[in-house]
């Protein structure tokens, strides 16, 4: 074989090599968004093959740019200011293990993002993985439901209600953004319909108020963007408001009906979780007092029966305070804010109404992550893992440039 044979040899092994650890990545990825809900190991055994091929890619000679400004500037920020408030924590409240969590919540905005930039129709595959593990694990769900010990539901691997309801509100707004988009469609439409009924009836069951509330708006959005009418938006509200105070009035003590009662216990607890995190806030404004710390600074609610200990601070922005203080929350806060405005330019440039029902779903999620965050910590866990997924989703729609998109096209 002369040299010049050899020559032409070599790039097509590499090319091909290179392909197949994308692939990889892509496919990990699946696994991961499939299996959040209900598989622990499949969330690991996911996010292990996908960070494996993207590591092949890196050492094939892969350089990721993005194209996507300071979004992963932001990011690495944010994570840089958790691993400091670790570092600078006193002894007791040290956490390091959190810093581990915390990668695998946040990594896959970079893996989505990378592997969408081989093949933005990957856009679609990973929201069709997204919607497939909402309904796969509401099956196992049902399928294991005892009438006679169910309260609120809870999904196979999100044992909190809570975060259930975060995860499900999140997949509920995708699923009518991609309705819309697919209404008309003999097989997808009716597919589609089934989802965000199966998902809305789940996601009342868990009885989150948090993540309902997170939903009316999503929904509010997506409607809003897709029909671009004003009342429509108006009418989902209405709707909204007339059916939780409707069912409040029919069942006093439930969930709902406590969280519309300013004076409930449950309201109260948060109000006093509040007033004591803001003292702890005072004592380490910069840093905080560690990631992963607020269960173990001895926060307390007592009703004068019961003594109540939260495990966070039912506000996403006082937790971080409290955990990673004013620059974790500051990096946080330009990461999301720079998120919005990516996604509002690719939606702007959408031309194909699949194209705009993704970013409008995704943008749409990410409203109910926030929403939800004013009573949860919503980019904790999997619902964290999920708002930073679609947020990579949202960002590469039309109009995404990156110099190395010709060519990683050219061997995945």
């Amino acid at each position: 074989m002369t040299a010049t044979g050899q020559g032409a040899t070599v790039p097509s092994v590499h090319g091909r090599a290179r392909g197949v650890f994308d692939a990889l990545q892509s496919f990990g990825l699946v696994v991961l968004l499939i299996g959040l809900p209900f598989s622990e190991a499949a969330k690991s055994a996911g996010l292990a093959l996908a960070v494996v091929g993207f590591a092949g890619k890196l050492v094939l000679g892969h350089r990721p740019r993005l194209g996507t400004g300071g979004v992963l500037a932001a990011l690495g920020v944010y994570f840089v200011a958790a691993t400091l408030s670790v570092v600078m924590a006193e002894p007791e409240m040290r956490r390091p293990g959190e810093l581990i969590t915390l990668a695998m919540t946040i990594s896959p905005f970079l893996l989505v993002l990378d592997s969408v930039v081989s093949r933005p129709s990957r856009r679609l595959f990973f929201v069709g993985a997204i919607l497939t593990g909402a309904v796969v694990a509401l099956l196992l769900w049902y399928g294991s439901y005892d009438s006679g010990s169910f309260y609120r539901l809870s999904l196979g691997s999100i044992e909190n209600p809570v975060s259930a309801g975060e995860y499900l509100a999140i997949c509920l707004v995708l699923g009518i953004a991609v309705l819309f988009a697919e209404m008309r469609a003999s097989l997808a439409g009716p597919i589609m319909a089934f989802v965000v009924g199966s998902t809305g009836i789940a996601l009342a069951l868990t009885q989150s108020r948090g993540a309902l509330l997170g939903a009316i708006c999503g929904v509010a959005f997506v409607v809003g963007g897709t029909i671009r009418k004003r009342r429509y938006v108006v009418s989902v509200i209405a709707v909204a408001v007339v059916g939780i105070l409707a069912f409040a009035a029919a069942k006093p003590d439930s969930r709902i009906a406590e969280g519309l009662d300013l004076r409930s216990r449950n309201t109260q607890a948060r109000l006093e979780t509040w007033c004591q995190s803001a003292g702890f806030i005072q004592e380490r404004p910069l840093t905080g007092h560690g990631l992963g710390s607020f269960s173990f600074l001895g926060v307390t609610y007592f009703d004068g029966q019961v003594v109540e200990h939260p495990v966070n601070a039912h506000n996403v922005w006082i937790n971080s305070l409290v955990e990673t203080g004013i620059l974790g929350v500051v990096a946080l806060l330009v990461y999301l804010v720079l998120v919005l405005r990516g996604i509002g330019g690719s939606l702007r440039r959408a031309a194909h109404p699949l194209d705009r029902a993704l970013s409008t779903g995704a943008l749409g999620g990410v409203i109910v992550s926030l929403v939800a965050g004013l009573t949860a910590v919503s980019v904790d866990a999997e619902p964290g893992i999920l708002l930073f997924t679609i947020a990579a989703i949202g960002i590469s729609g039309p109009g995404f440039r990156n110099a190395e998109v010709g060519e990683v096209r050219d061997v995945a």
